[in-house]
């Protein structure tokens, strides 16, 4: 079994952090102590990420539902392997409303799941 320590393994956690966060590790040492920074994401990313802010469509009406659907729609064309937290993250949405919009544009089917829910991918359908 590989070293914690490996510096394979090291460049990978940093490097699949950056991709993460788009932030980048930080690494401070000196003869005592050693200090590995892991920045998080934008505070509206990390910290809005399971929040609403008031926008859970009921308080939207027809336009804002479509705006937010549109939101989501346009997301899935650019990555189609996209799981719904990262849309969360993507849109600031919650992940609950993200799972609510996703759903409906399945029941209009708009959109469809092709695959397992880790290795699948989004098909849009229709627009």
């Amino acid at each position: 079994m590989p070293s914690p320590y490996d510096p394979e393994i090291l460049r990978n956690t940093f490097l699949g952090w950056k991709k993460l966060t788009g932030k980048t590790v930080t690494f401070e040492s000196d003869i005592l102590i050693s200090t590995v920074t892991y920045p998080l994401a934008s505070t509206k990313d990390s910290r809005n990420a399971g929040e609403n802010n008031g926008e859970n469509g009921e308080n939207n009406g027809e336009n804002g539902e479509n705006n937010d659907e549109n939101k989501v729609l346009e997301i899935i064309r650019k990555t189609p392997s996209i799981t719904q937290p990262l849309i969360a993250i993507e849109t600031g949405f919650s992940t609950r409303k993200v799972n609510r919009i996703i759903a409906s544009l399945r029941e209009k089917e708009i959109i469809k799941r092709i695959g397992k829910t880790k290795g699948g991918h989004w098909e849009i359908l229709s627009d």
